[in-house]
This record gives structure tokens, sequence and C-alpha cells, in this order.
């Protein structure tokens, strides 16, 4: 394919296997491994974990902002920016005028939008769902054949890149 993997998901890779090497766990203060609820949404979805990794990380470096950290804001302040935030958790799933996503990630997984929201493994889900739906089928094992779902997930190729 003409696409070459991203510098930043080899970065991230790198990042990653140091990260999650044998032996540790990013969630070990939260009682539940990061690591594993990557692994259970790529083996739920069949979205590359290394890929969902490398986007959380981009996203957020792995950290569930609290949701009134991303509300979406209305007003004079936000005028001319209509997608003014209203970005939840690790993946980013995006809740306002111009995009929902975390109502798409809702109506695939069955979750609710207040637990893809607050819960870190829900949002992780979600993420990797509704990447899986925009990549379609096959799912394919080259990481650079999810460049077009991946482009779509973050609003343009700019994120793919």
């Amino acid at each position: 394919m003409r696409y070459r993997v991203p510098i930043l998901l080899l970065f991230c890779a790198a990042i990653v296997a140091g990260t999650f090497g044998p032996g540790t766990s990013a969630g070990a203060q939260t009682g539940s491994s990061l690591d594993a609820e990557f692994e259970a949404a790529t083996e739920r979805y069949g979205v590359p974990k290394e890929l969902l990794l490398a986007m959380g990380y981009v996203n957020t470096r792995w950290e569930m902002p609290p949701p009134e950290a991303s509300e979406h804001e209305e007003g004079e302040a936000k005028e001319g920016a209509p997608e003014a935030r209203g970005a939840y958790g690790i993946m980013q799933l995006v809740q306002n005028p111009s995009r929902d996503t975390l109502g798409e990630a809702a109506a695939l997984t069955g979750s609710s939008e207040e637990q893809l929201k607050t819960e870190r493994e829900e949002n992780i889900r979600g993420g990797a769902a509704l990447l899986s739906g925009m990549q379609g089928e096959p799912r394919p094992e080259d990481l650079d054949e999810w460049y077009e779902a991946v482009a779509e997930y973050g609003g343009g190729p700019l994120y793919a890149e």
C-alpha cells in the first residue's frame, strides 16, 4: 500500500513494549490492568491492540480524564467552534453538534453514554467497536490498511498520520 506506518505509531509501540512488558501493569493503581482492557477490546472487535494503544496514548497518554474536563461548551466563548471539546475518555469519544461518536459507540456496545464517559474499560471497548465498524470487513492485520478508518475516527488524515 502507499501508506507507511507512521513514526508516531512505532514510537508508541516502543513505549507500549516498555510499559506493558512482562510483570508490569499500567493499571495497577486502579486494580485493573490497562493492558488487559485493551486486550479484551482487541479480542471482541478485531482491532489490533497496538493500534488501540497508540490511539489511546496519542489521545490522553492512557489517562482517563473526568467527563467534566471534556464537556461540550456552547456560548460566546466558543462561538465559531461548534466542536468545542466534547471528547470523552482515553479513546476520545466525541459528542458535540458536529459529531456523535459517543452515541454511535453506545449503540454498538450496548453500554450507556455515561458508562462510556466514566468507565475506562467501557471507553476502550467503545473506541474499538467504533473503529471496527469504520473499518468494516475484512479486518486487516497490516496496520497500514487501517489508515482510512483511523482517519475517519480522528476526524481527518492528520490524526492518522
